[in-house]
């Protein structure tokens, strides 16, 4: 199904990248599906209603007349009645952006595309009376969305400082849209808001560095705009839906996430829940109170930190960096949330992580450090909409009118979730369908120049007969022209960083 172009995107990107830099941009989302709690419930409560999309931005260039795809991003949407998150799933590029030929001392497309695409959804998405957090973590890998792109010589693989470095320089340009050291705005944590009624504020966590070596990933931390817009530590307490909260009660569990690994280990330690027996057996069985949800070696969330720099994943010699990047409105009640208004009284989700943590071993196991495409949770996908008839096992349906319909009636805005249609994808497919069109992403194959771009060519046809439209994308001309920079080198050192 596809949805009116997304010129204001266009223009977006028009507007910030290179003069000369020309592409061509495919968007695509999903509905939001109900899903598993991405934070725990407290004892005795149940999980907080949970709503999820997805959204898959890919960036071609055109250097002989074929589609050739350079750059790719998923960004999960978790929408709750008190809190937007928006989680930066996955992100890679093939290295065949060399082909452009950009004039030394270009700035970086690839980070300009990923911070106002970024920057779009907060926009987009940001709710008046409710607090938006953008999270991810910066783990250094090869590929990850493009099979075979490694064993191209021009990709450029980060290690784990640089991906670090990388992201904090996409995300620090989004906190500066909202505060500055000049503005007049409110503070918080010595943040600023140039934006009235936002507030906002970067963090970084690096388990294993301490507070000063973990400011050497931070854009500017040795002047005072740098030291205002972050705070080496996590905005988890602020996050929290009620003051308070057991500590795995702060701390979100995403897909393939090393912490929420972490956190799956540590509740093997709470005890089973034993509620009072019944009064014609209390004589003979002991009363037990029900478990705090608090854990027995972890304690607080600075211990929490610590721990995780002993684990597998921040170990061995390598970093990974969590981030955030909170928006919080002026007028937020601190002492009482939305979401606290109302009860949840609907049936409680599984006590389960959105995917299975190992995801990146499945599906692509013979794809070495590949992960796939799709790690939305959906258990369900639709399963309350009419589509498409399980007697129809096509591997690829054209929807009818009544799919068409069924998305379209969704509302745009409920108590759990909020999806404008300025912000979705060129092409809004079904969950179900998008995870084909991911799984198809991880049998294609980008090692070399010719290959890449059949295997573009596959991509953007299937999403095209998945979504009954026969061409989608739009293209983008850079409008930007950069001032004269005369330290030419510095600014070629990052034309073309990517992140692995």
């Amino acid at each position: 199904m596809a949805l009116e172009e997304k010129s204001s995107l266009n223009d977006c990107f028009a507007e910030l990248l290179p003069h000369g830099c020309r592409f061509t941009i495919h968007h695509l989302s999903t509905p939001p599906t109900e899903c598993p709690a991405i934070f725990a419930a407290p004892p005795g409560e149940l999980p907080e209603d949970t709503y999820c999309e997805s959204h898959f931005l890919s960036v071609s260039i055109d250097p002989d007349g074929r589609q050739l795809q350079v750059f790719a991003i998923e960004i999960l949407i978790y929408t709750t009645n008190h809190l937007t998150t928006l989680f930066v799933s996955k992100a890679d590029s093939t290295g065949y952006l060399q082909l452009l030929k950009l004039p030394k001392g270009t700035p970086s497309p690839l980070r300009i595309l990923s911070t106002t695409f970024l920057q779009y959804l907060i926009e987009e998405r940001r709710r008046p009376d409710r607090r938006l957090v953008l999270s991810l973590f910066a783990r250094a890998q090869n590929q990850y969305l493009f099979p075979g792109s490694v064993e191209n010589s021009h990709k450029h693989v980060l290690d784990d400082r640089g991906l670090i470095k990388w992201w904090c320089k996409v995300v620090d340009p989004i906190l500066g849209i909202y505060g500055d050291e000049d503005d007049q705005g409110s503070k918080r944590n010595g943040s600023t808001t140039s934006e009235p009624g936002v507030k906002s504020h970067g963090f970084l966590r690096v388990p294993g560095c301490d507070t000063y070596e973990t400011r050497g990933f931070i854009p500017g931390s040795g002047h005072a705009k740098g030291q205002k817009r972050w705070s080496t530590a996590d905005p988890l307490v602020e996050l929290g839906k009620q003051p308070h909260l057991p500590e795995r009660c702060l701390i979100p569990r995403f897909p393939d996430d090393p912490k929420a690994r972490f956190v799956e280990q540590l509740d093997d330690e709470l005890p089973d829940e034993v509620t009072q027996p019944p009064l014609s057996q209390i004589e003979n069985v002991p009363f037990t109170k029900k478990h705090t949800g608090r854990w027995r070696s972890v304690q607080s969330l600075e211990q929490f930190w610590e721990m995780m720099s002993f684990r597998q994943e921040c170990s061995s010699g390598r970093l990974v960096g969590f981030l955030w990047a909170l928006f919080s409105p002026d007028n937020l009640d601190r002492t009482r949330n939305p979401g606290n208004l109302g009860e949840n009284t609907q049936k409680p989700s599984q006590n389960a992580l959105p995917t299975q943590l190992d995801s990146q071993h499945q599906e692509s196991a013979r794809l070495p450090r590949q992960s796939p495409l799709r790690s939305s949770p959906a258990p369900e996908p639709l399963s309350k909409m009419p589509l498409m008839s399980p007697s129809n096992p096509s591997p690829a349906p054209t929807p009818g009118k009544a799919e068409e319909t069924a998305i379209q009636a969704l509302p745009e805005e409920t108590k759990s979730y909020y999806w404008p249609l300025s912000s979705r994808g060129e092409v809004v497919l079904r969950q179900k369908d998008y995870e084909k069109v991911g799984n198809l992403l991880l049998r294609l194959d980008y090692a070399d120049e010719e290959i890449a771009a059949d295997s573009t060519r596959k991509w953007i046809e299937d999403v095209a007969q998945r979504s009954g439209v026969k061409n989608w994308g739009f293209s983008v001309a850079g409008e930007f022209v950069p001032p004269v920079i005369n330290d030419v080198g510095a600014q070629q050192s990052n034309a073309n960083v990517e992140p692995g």
